[in-house]
């Protein structure tokens, strides 16, 4: 034996000793030329080798010191099942026991000289055309090679349309991939059921020809494993969902076994058979009712066992709560929320939230206030978003919330990449949350709200003995100004400092402070980075804000008569775009705005007139729809991502079709590869090739909007010139 530890040596040399015996089986069967056992045997093989036990016993070391015994496999089943014609793929495949020599062969028929376990696409698409049942049939038995889960429910489809599926090639083909129901879908419901997604895993959107047949085995298979007591669960398919009241019933008379509650407890019903269900249960106790209803949760219908509960009228409330459980910080309606529970009353709503526990519809009847307060402390997402939707407490005002949750806002720049962007997410909900609370229209209204109250309920100036103390706003930046004697103090005294309002102060200037800093990062950068366009109420509602009036006169804008120019050159009764330096390039007017900005000495508050501009290349449009600017480009991962993250995009794994994605505007995503070690932050990444897509297509570069694609390349750019792994790059 080669490479196994200590631990496991006794358990592998067992194991090769039981297969030693197999192979010496195998000879005196071959001796006796009895084929049909030496493909039993065959399986018995295959089947101890993948079994679960014998891998953990061993710790996986066995395949590693199977050579000898597989060479003694293979002459054996070489000679006792020749190949007369290797031309005829029908043949190669037909063998119990995946030899290296007719492996060779299948590699050279699909043109994969060398693979150990070549892929049977080719030969599948040749079956399929040619209606070749043995073939078909084959490509399923055989174990030599490998076919996709696709590929496999093709075959079956193919089978089945022509009347060769039989329970040997379906048996064949879950025993070859336990969650191949994931392909196959759920067919064709039974007249008046209702489909619904298995609690088990996803299933296809569109069922297989197959599944009628696949599912009536599936059925048959699932309750005879199941009928002893102790069910054999491994050798039941994953993903399916039995049909039929029957399994139902099953699980519940089991109700401490937690697989048949799970595979069972959300089988396909018709109508009739729902109806029946709530008559079995009338005579069943209080505790059998609850449980049989929390076995219809995960199938949808679990409302028509509202009654036996007594739980008439919280129909509404239930498909809420259901609602809220597909995201785990979506929005909700707080209005919907307050009548469903009306409608199933107080007592009727704890009971069914104490059945079905929802945190967001718990917060919007402020029954879980600490609960959810704690779950902010921890940045939990459905907590954040619950937040908003808590009733004001007593001396709590809108302001207060608003406060709290701008404070949790600022939290999301130190969490990862990616978590950073749904930790924003979260606080967006929260804010739409509030703004139903406090009876706004929009998240956008609460905000400009609570931000022109944070600028104007000013402590305003105030005396302690000759001092003179105030908050005073530099262009933006909020001071904090002492003056004596109309002389302004370069420090602060200590007689100021031990005043109780001075904490007051300090704490009005640090929101003005923080005010600034979200306008300018957020949407000041926007407007600019989008050229995005303000109505006149809207942009009245930003410069009442101390920041919005310091900052916005700094940027160049466009009026709806196409004039470009400051605040107090352009038209304000319509609505203005903020320039993105694309839009002057292109009016030939970026230069002259260049020399303004220094001539005025302007201090825009984001880069504007001087803000990068990147154009497409000959090259970019010459390959139509990608652009390799970045390409080959070698970068510390850590960083780029921490760079990428801040800039809206998202970072994936090595094994998605690209690493990292930007929404850049509606219905338009960039999308670049990257060759990474498993994900961003886990060694260096070569950048690759950036595209743009529509509906999960490359956009022609030409047709991306100019703003979007130089804003895209901006983010690029940086990141290849501050994460750049290679000085001389």
């Amino acid at each position: 034996m080669v490479d196994v530890p200590g631990m496991y040596a006794d358990a592998v040399r067992e194991e090769r000793d039981a297969l030693w015996l197999l192979v010496d089986e195998a000879g005196g069967l071959a001796k006796a030329g009895d084929l049909a056992g030496l493909r039993d045997l065959a399986n018995r093989v295959r089947r101890r080798l993948a079994t679960g036990d014998s891998i953990e016993r061993t710790g996986g070391h066995l395949g590693g010191n199977m050579a000898d015994i597989s060479a003694a496999l293979d002459d054996v089943y070489d000679e006792a099942f020749p190949v007369r014609n290797p031309d005829d793929p029908a043949e190669v495949l037909d063998a119990p026991w995946p030899t290296a020599h007719r492996a060779a062969m299948l590699a050279s028929a699909v043109d994969r000289v060398g693979w150990r376990k070549p892929p049977l696409e080719p030969l599948a698409e040749r079956a399929i055309a040619a209606d070749d049942v043995r073939l078909l049939r084959l490509l399923v038995l055989t174990p030599l090679g490998r076919a996709g889960r696709e590929t496999v429910v093709r075959i079956l489809d193919a089978l089945h349309v022509a009347g060769a599926l039989d329970v040997e090639v379906i048996e064949k083909a879950f025993a070859d991939d336990a969650y191949l129901g994931r392909a196959i879908g759920e067919g064709s419901p039974a007249e008046g059921a209702t489909a619904s997604a298995p609690a088990g895993g996803a299933v296809a959107s569109a069922s297989a020809g197959c599944a009628p047949a696949v599912r009536d085995y599936f059925d048959a298979l699932a309750w005879r494993l199941t009928s002893p007591a102790e069910p054999d669960w491994d050798e039941l398919p994953e993903v399916l969902v039995p049909r039929g009241l029957r399994f139902v019933l099953r699980a519940l008379d089991r109700p401490h076994d937690r697989r048949m509650a799970q595979r069972f407890g959300p089988a396909g019903l018709t109508d009739d058979e729902r109806s029946a269900l709530v008559d079995h249960l009338r005579d069943r106790t209080a505790e059998q009712r609850r449980y049989a209803f929390e076995l219809r949760l995960p199938a949808g219908d679990a409302e028509v066992l509202l009654p036996v509960l007594g739980l008439p009228g919280a129909e509404p409330l239930l498909r809420l709560v259901l609602a809220t459980a597909a995201t785990e910080a979506g929005r909700q309606d707080r209005a919907d929320i307050l009548a469903a529970a009306r409608r199933a009353g107080d007592d009727g709503a704890r009971r069914l939230l104490g059945i079905c526990p929802s945190e967001v519809i718990s917060a919007a009847l402020g029954w879980n206030r600490a609960a959810v307060e704690k779950r902010v402390k921890r940045n939990a997402l459905s907590g954040i978003a619950a937040f908003g939707l808590l009733p004001l407490a007593d001396g709590e005002t809108v302001l207060d919330r608003y406060l709290a949750l701008r404070e949790v806002a600022g939290r999301g720049p130190k969490l990862g990449p990616n978590r950073r962007h749904s930790h924003a997410a979260a606080v967006a909900v929260a804010l739409d949350h509030l703004a139903q609370v406090a009876g706004l229209p929009d998240a956008d209204r609460l905000e400009w709200d609570c931000e022109a109250r944070v600028g104007t309920e000013t402590p305003g100036d105030w005396h302690i003995g000759d001092y003179t103390v105030g908050v005073r706003l530099a262009d933006a930046d909020p001071v904090l100004t002492v003056s004596r004697a109309g002389r302004a103090l370069k420090s602060v005294p200590a007689a100021v400092r031990t005043d109780s309002r001075y904490a007051h102060a300090r704490e009005h200037q640090e929101r003005l402070r923080d005010q600034a800093r979200r306008m300018r990062g957020g949407m000041i950068e926007r407007l600019v980075a989008t050229g995005g366009t303000l109505n006149p109420d809207e942009l009245l509602r930003l410069r009442r804000l101390p920041a919005g009036q310091a900052m916005l006169p700094a940027l160049i804008w466009q009026d709806r008569a196409g004039t470009v120019g400051l605040l107090d050159q352009i038209d304000l009764d319509g609505p203005v775009t903020a320039a993105h330096p694309f839009l002057l390039y292109e009016r030939r007017l970026l230069a002259h705005w260049q020399a303004e900005v220094v001539r005025l000495r302007i201090q825009q508050p984001v880069k504007q007139a001087f803000r990068e501009l990147y154009l497409l290349t000959p090259a970019e449009r010459d390959t139509v729809d990608v652009s390799r600017r970045f390409a080959g480009h070698t970068v510390d991962g850590k960083v780029a991502g921490q760079l990428l993250s801040g800039r809206g995009w998202s970072t994936h794994d090595r094994y998605d079709a690209y690493q990292a994605t930007r929404p850049v505007t509606a219905g338009l995503t960039a999308a670049l590869a990257c060759e990474l070690h498993g994900y961003f932050g886990g060694g260096d990444v070569i950048v690759g090739e950036l595209r743009f897509l529509a509906a999960g297509s490359a956009v022609p570069l030409a047709e991306v909007p100019p703003v979007a694609f130089s804003e895209v390349i901006r983010d690029l750019d940086l990141v290849v010139s501050v994460a750049g792994a290679e000085p001389h790059g």
